[in-house]
C-alpha cells in the first residue's frame, strides 16, 4: 500500500489528493524562490510549515499517548485516528533535512553544526519513541503496563524535543530578546492541533456519537484556555514592563497591514471556538463541534508563520515614514511622562537610548 493510499483510508481520497497536490505545489514553490532569489522567505514559509505539520503529527501521538496513561477509555474510538499520525515520521525527517540546509539561508554565517545535531537527534528520538509506543499499543495481547510505559517515554521526549524546535528554529531565529516560555506554547499548541485535528476527522467521518463529541468538546475547550493563557502570560510582562526591544516585537503585530491578521488568529484561536464550545448543547452537535475544531485547526498553524511572515517582511523592504512615525507614535502613547522620568532614573546615562520612542525610533532607523 503507498503513502498516498494509506492516506485515502484515513481521510478519504479527496482529502488526500488534495493534500498531495499541495505538498507538490509547495515543492515548486520552494524551487521558485530559490530560483528567483528569494531563498530567505521561501525556507522561512518550510520552516513554519514543518513546525506546524511535524508539531501537528507528533501532538497527535501525545494525545493517544495521554490517553493511554490516564486510562481514558472514553477515548479509545479515536485512538486509531490519533495513532494514524506515525505515517508523517519519515516524512518529516526528510523535510527537516531540507529545513536544516535552508539555516545557512536564514542565518549567514552563524555555525549550525550544533543546531543541526540537536534538531537531528532530538527528532529522531522522538519519532522513534512514538513508533515504539504505536507498535507496542496495537500488538494483540499487548500489556497495557508496558503500554504506558512506551506512552510515557514518549510524553518526556515530546517536551524535550519540541522544545528543541522551538529554540533551534523559532528563537534563534528571531529577531529582539528570547521569550522562555516559547517553547512551551509551542508544544502545547503542537497537542492542541493533534487534538483538533483527530476531533475534526472524527466529526467528519462520524466515528463520535453525541457524547463522545461532549467529552470531547470539554477538552479541547480546556486547552484552548490554557494555551491562551500561555499567550498572555507572554504579553502581560511585555506590555508591562515597556522595554523598547520587547516592545517592537509586538507592536509590529499591530502595524496597520497586519492589525487585521493579528485580530483574526486572536478571534479564531480563542474567541470563537471559546463561545461555541461553552454550551453543552453546541458541544454535541457535530457541525458546530467541526466548525470549531476546524477554527482552532487552522488558526493554530500561524503561532509560529507571524515570526517569519514580519521578519521576512522587514528584509523584504525598508519600513516606509508613515510606518516609522506611526511606530514612533504608538510608542509616546504607550510611555507618560511619570514612566519616561522612572526609565530614565533606571537606566542612568543610557536613558535616552532605552526610552521607549528613542529606542523605537533607533530600531526603525536601522530598518530605513
Amino acid at each position: 500500500m503507498t503513502f498516498l493510499e494509506r492516506s485515502a483510508a484515513g481521510i478519504g481520497a479527496p482529502a488526500a489528493h488534495l493534500a498531495a497536490a499541495g505538498a507538490a505545489l509547495g515543492a515548486v514553490a520552494l524551487l521558485l524562490g530559490v530560483t528567483l532569489g528569494r531563498a530567505a522567505p521561501a525556507f522561512a514559509a518550510l520552516v513554519a510549515s514543518w513546525l506546524f505539520f511535524a508539531g501537528l503529527a507528533a501532538g497527535s501521538i501525545a494525545l493517544a499517548a495521554g490517553v493511554r496513561i490516564a486510562y481514558g477509555t472514553w477515548a479509545r474510538p479515536l485512538l486509531p485516528l490519533a495513532e494514524a499520525a506515525t505515517a508523517f515520521f519519515v516524512p518529516a525527517l526528510a523535510l527537516l533535512v531540507v529545513a536544516i540546509a535552508g539555516l545557512r539561508v536564514l542565518l549567514p554565517g552563524a555555525g549550525l553544526a550544533a543546531p543541526a545535531a540537536r534538531l537531528v537527534v532530538s527528532s529522531v528520538v522522538l519519532f522513534a519513541l512514538g513508533s515504539r509506543f504505536v507498535a507496542a499499543a496495537g500488538r494483540p495481547g499487548a500489556d497495557p503496563g508496558r503500554v504506558r510505559g512506551a506512552a510515557l517515554a514518549y510524553v518526556l521526549a515530546y517536551v524535550v524535543g519540541l522544545s528543541v524546535w522551538a529554540y533551534d528554529l523559532v528563537l534563534r531565529l528571531s529577531e529582539g530578546p528570547l521569550f522562555t516560555v516559547v517553547p512551551a506554547y509551542y508544544f502545547l499548541g503542537a497537542f492542541l492541533s493533534g487534538l483538533a485535528w483527530v476531533a475534526l476527522v472524527a466529526a467528519a467521518r462520524d466515528v463520535s456519537g453525541p457524547d463522545l463529541r461532549h467529552d470531547l468538546g470539554k477538552l479541547l475547550f480546556a486547552f484552548i484556555v490554557v494555551w491562551s493563557y500561555l499567550l498572555w502570560a507572554l504579553f502581560l510582562p511585555t506590555w508591562y514592563g515597556n522595554v523598547p526591544e520587547e516592545v517592537a516585537i509586538l507592536q509590529r503585530r499591530w502595524t496597520p497591514a497586519w492589525k487585521p491578521a493579528t485580530l483574526a488568529v486572536l478571534f479564531a484561536v480563542f474567541a470563537w471556538p471559546f463561545w461555541l464550545l461553552f454550551s453543552e448543547k453546541l458541544k454535541r452537535r457535530r457541525g458546530t463541534l467541526a466548525c470549531s475544531r476546524r477554527s482552532t485547526f487552522e488558526a493554530a498553524g500561524r503561532r509560529c508563520s507571524p515570526r517569519w511572515e514580519w521578519r521576512s517582511a522587514s528584509r523584504a523592504r525598508s519600513w516606509s515614514p508613515s510606518e516609522r512615525g506611526w511606530a514612533r507614535s504608538r510608542a509616546r502613547r504607550r510611555t507618560h511622562p511619570g514612566e519616561r522620568g522612572f526609565h530614565a532614573r533606571q537606566a542612568g546615562p543610557r536613558s535616552a537610548a532605552r526610552r521607549p520612542a528613542a529606542g523605537l525610533a533607533r530600531i526603525r532607523g536601522d530598518r530605513g
